[in-house]
């Protein structure tokens, strides 16, 4: 479960935020793409097993989820999907050449200062 690993870079890096902010961590947003070949629900659970008895406790990670955007090679059509295996719209030619859905980023987080929370992108 790559999940894991995953999860745990990400609670590295937050935890370097809070630090480098002296503020806590209450949320973060990851973009995922169906390419990425992440389950979103299991890199939620390991996130949350990872935050426990951290100063990451309590927070949520929030899934973006980034769709496939592909242009066909045979009509020229752009076609999105949220699987992996995508077929052009248009013709339904797999012949495609993939513009995105590899995504697997780190996009912001929530940090609560004072009583107030701010954002950090």
């Amino acid at each position: 479960m790559h999940e894991f690993s995953i999860a745990s870079n990400i609670v590295r890096t937050l935890i370097s935020v809070a630090e480098e902010y002296d503020q806590q961590v209450v949320a973060a947003t990851v973009a995922v793409g169906p390419m990425s070949m992440i389950v979103p629900d299991l890199l939620t659970s390991a996130y949350q097993a990872l935050t426990e008895d951290t100063p990451l406790a309590g927070s949520e990670l929030h899934i973006q989820q980034v769709p496939i955007t592909a242009v066909c090679n045979e009509c020229g059509a752009e076609t999105e999907a949220y699987e992996p295996f995508v077929e052009c719209s248009e013709c339904g030619s797999l012949n495609l050449k993939i513009k995105s859905g590899y995504e697997l980023q780190l996009i912001s987080a929530e940090l609560r200062e004072s009583g107030e929370i701010m954002q950090k992108a």
